[in-house]
């Protein structure tokens, strides 16, 4: 039973914000919103844009919430579960972070759990068990997990106030992340019969009107707060890598303001090798470090996470697994040994400095060479087409066989037939395990471990239909557009941050920063 306060007593009108129930119940939905905010959070203020969107949620609407990194999506969600009688569903793409999700809610009172199928079976009955007692207040699984029979009569058999899709841009076929679970994350609406959040922190105008589209969402209220972060230099340095753009990186740091060193640096590097050398290196220069990367123990992980967010590590030399759910506020720097392949990526990382509004940078390196990464990440995450029914056909043939209830000999050596074993699986022509095809549909998702040893059942079945991969075609398409855009930026000779907000879609309120490379024209980057 939730304790209740005022702040509890609110009354959530459902329909349009524009009938005469809905005007007439804003002003105390608002009043409870607030109230809940100091109670529950203590903060005396919402950031921009989360008070719309909480009221609309607790308006009972479908609501569309695109706010910065750092932004305070996850009070968006969390605030409503003390207000909402019902459980909230979170679908979340990351596995890998929903027991650090689950722990944040549970110490600010709410009752909250996640279902995965990394969970003990003991575990997954107790909290399939909290569901149907209505002994939850939150509920985090995967779009996978979501597909489960299993799982979808208990929540149809439950009461469910909302059902919040974080990480939105996975649903979009346009979006840097594609998933396509979520796009059938529509067809549990009519067995739950809740409104929909919906929140992410990078979705161009196309990414949004498909979220809207692909979910359902009838008169959605929207909230697309400014992707401005006025407080961030963003600086492109045009050096080949290795000893050059080490010194450079440690020249900075050694510059900065001597409050600097109490704050907190990323740099994240492209590959789990340059990760390990970037990080040796810039320990030799004397700034001591830790490396994250997904080859990692998860309890190593584990403890570099909680280093850095208690203040104990100030520094962390990654690859991309490293960041979503890191809410540290004083990261004064983000640099980049190499870019990313897409601007969304990019604007993603990099936001995670300055957080506090203090002045921070977002430094990324580039040289010709470097786009060799990004584009040997795409042709491995969208392999040619042609390479993809090579392997239908040694499967088909019988050449290719897993050895016991181990798919490791199926999914190939470094996991090297997943991408193709993924597209094949979304074009219909194989079915997998449902536990391996959700593993599969998640790698890589920050996690070290290999594929699950299935207990029962084959592990793979052909169906024989003729496999559509029209939709792989058009992802190659998407994501080579995308790296072409982040390229673009690099060699751009306008102002930094005003061809970011371009390409998200916001129109820039003046032509130049003033504080950009690009606007400065004072050489190095520095403080």
């Amino acid at each position: 039973m939730k304790p209740q306060t005022d702040a509890d007593a609110c009354p959530a009108a459902r329909g349009s914000a524009n009938s005469p129930a809905g005007r007439s119940a804003r002003p105390a939905i608002r009043s409870a919103a607030r109230a809940a905010l100091r109670e529950r959070f203590g903060f005396d203020a919402f950031r921009p844009g989360q008070e719309r969107l909480i009221e609309g949620v607790l308006q009972g609407r479908d609501t569309l919430g695109v706010l910065p990194t750092g932004g305070g999506k996850t009070l968006c969600y969390q605030l409503p579960a003390f207000m909402l009688d019902g459980l909230i569903l979170v679908v979340s793409p990351l596995i890998s972070l929903m027991q650090d999700q689950v722990d944040r809610a549970r110490r600010l009172g709410l009752r909250a759990a996640s279902l995965t199928s990394q969970d003990p079976r003991p575990a997954q009955r107790r909290t399939e068990s909290a569901i149907s007692e209505g002994a939850l207040d939150l509920l985090f699984c995967s779009p996978e997990r979501l597909e489960a029979a299993r799982l979808r009569r208990r929540l149809a058999a439950s009461p469910v106030s909302l059902i919040t899709i974080d990480e939105a841009h996975c649903i979009s076929e346009w979006g840097h992340e594609f998933r396509p679970a979520f796009r059938r994350i529509r067809r549990v609406r009519p067995i739950v019969k809740a409104p929909v959040l919906a929140v992410t922190a990078t979705a161009t105008p196309a990414v949004r009107d498909d979220i809207v589209q692909v979910l359902g969402m009838t008169d959605p209220v929207r909230v697309v707060t400014s992707f401005d972060r006025p407080n961030i230099r963003w600086l492109v340095d045009r050096r080949p890598a290795g000893a050059e753009r080490i010194r450079a990186m440690v020249q900075i740091i050694r510059r900065a303001p001597a409050e600097c060193a109490q704050r907190a640096l990323i740099v994240y590097a492209p590959t789990r090798r340059l990760v390990v050398n970037v990080r040796r290196a810039l320990a030799s220069h004397g700034v001591i470090g830790d490396a994250y990367h997904a080859a990692l123990p998860k309890d190593e992980r584990q403890a570099v996470q909680q280093r850095f967010m208690s203040g104990e590590s100030n520094v962390v030399v990654a690859t991309c697994a490293f960041g979503m759910g890191i809410d540290r506020g004083d990261v004064w720097a983000v640099f980049h040994y190499a870019f990313p392949g897409s601007l969304e990526s990019y604007y993603q990382e990099a936001g995670r400095a300055g957080r506090d509004g203090a002045a921070s940078m977002a430094l990324g390196f580039v040289h010709p060479g470097d786009w060799k990464v990004p584009e040997s990440f795409l042709e491995r995450s969208c392999p040619p087409p042609k390479e993809v029914l090579r392997l239908l056909n040694k499967l088909g043939s019988g050449r290719m066989r897993a050895r016991g209830n181990s798919p490791v000999a199926l999914v190939g050596p470094g996991s090297a037939n997943v991408p193709h074993l993924r597209w094949l699986m979304r074009s219909g022509a194989v079915e997998l395990h449902p536990e391996l095809a959700g593993w599969v549909e998640n790698w890589p998702d920050g996690e070290a471990e290999g594929p699950p040893r299935i207990r029962r059942g084959p592990l793979l079945e052909l169906t024989g239909d003729e496999p559509d991969l029209g939709p792989l075609l058009s992802a190659r398409g998407q994501a080579l557009a995308r790296l072409r855009a982040m390229q673009r930026y690099c060699k751009g000779r306008r102002c930094r941050r005003v061809a970011l907000l371009r390409y998200l879609g916001e129109t820039p309120d003046r032509r130049s920063c003033g504080s950009c490379d690009r606007c400065e024209h004072r050489g190095r980057p520095g403080f």
